[in-house]
């Protein structure tokens, strides 16, 4: 089979497309044939070596975390019931590879019919984060919040789940994508490249700043003018506010698999949509990594490895 290693912290010039032997699965073991796997910040920002302190492995290691795929062998301990199953989980010691061998884990999730793999496969490092970062800055109804990268894979759903709990939506992207962000329930857009402070002036006050980008310029001049503005961010480590009655929290870190769970219930009821901006080959994957972290995207960037 065929896996994604990133060979060095050389960014896309260290990813390396390596042929190993198949194995298979221990008594314990489950085997999955790979259908997606999504193309994270977390993976490019990897790369270079920024996220060292974060993400332990070290070149060589296999790309990603997260996947998507069918249940094709199981271990002698584990149940032939769950031959066939559609299932989206994780894999810390690197998810891009053809075949993933995976231990019994509460991360291993069923897919409901009703859901695409593709679809599915958004959800972690996307629906999660966005969970988490609501969940962190204990957003409820009736406040306001402003969402950067709202077109992204992750503020795409912050978008969504915001206008579930009765927030006020104020989504920054860029006016191609007005219409679209209006489709999933923004209350306001704002156009982050041009002046801020008018646009800002024509939307309610928000207390809240939920930050998918990481734009250290961007967030000092959201920041501008509003004292009481708490900011929370997935993306930037060590901003610092600009007044002494702001704050600031840097938020990681997984949700519960029950929540997962309902995120894919939502998938399957309607109540989310699934934002998918490309999908490549995976042996395509420094055309995906370049096209992902392109300014406007819509939704998350998928690398497919099986029809």
């Amino acid at each position: 089979m065929e896996i994604i290693q990133q060979t060095a912290f050389t960014g896309a010039d260290g990813i390396q497309l390596t042929t190993v032997p198949d194995k298979q699965p221990t008594a314990t073991q489950i085997q999955l044939k790979t259908a997606y796997t999504p193309v994270l910040p977390w993976d490019w920002r990897s790369a270079t070596g920024e996220l060292a302190g974060l993400n332990p492995a070290r070149p060589p290691y296999v790309l990603s975390y997260a996947l998507t795929g069918i249940v094709t062998a199981v271990g002698q301990l584990r149940r032939t019931t769950l031959l066939g199953q559609r299932l989206l989980t994780v894999n810390f010691h690197g998810s891009a590879r053809e075949q993933n061998l995976l231990s019994p884990s509460p991360l291993v999730l069923p897919v409901p019919d009703q859901v695409s793999l593709a679809a599915a496969t958004t959800l972690i490092g996307g629906a999660d984060a966005a969970a988490k970062l609501m969940q962190a800055a204990k957003i409820h109804a009736g406040m306001t919040v402003l969402v950067t990268g709202a077109a992204g894979g992750v503020g795409n759903y912050l978008v969504q789940l915001l206008h579930q709990q009765g927030a006020t939506v104020i989504a920054l992207s860029r006016p191609a994508n007005r219409d679209w962000l209006t489709q999933l329930d923004a209350d306001y857009t704002i156009d982050y490249t041009t002046d801020l402070t008018t646009q800002l002036q024509a939307t309610p006050k928000a207390t809240v700043l939920l930050d998918t980008v990481g734009n250290t310029q961007l967030l000092n001049s959201l920041a501008a003018g509003q004292p009481q503005l708490q900011v929370w961010s997935i993306a930037q480590q060590n901003w610092q506010p600009l007044a002494a009655t702001q704050a600031f929290h840097f938020v990681n870190g997984p949700i519960w698999p029950q929540q997962y769970r309902q995120l894919l219930d939502q998938l399957a009821t309607g109540q989310l949509t699934a934002a998918i901006a490309a999908t490549y080959d995976f042996h395509d994957v420094r055309q995906a990594q370049q096209a992902a972290q392109q300014p406007g995207q819509r939704g998350r960037t998928l690398l497919r490895y099986s029809h």
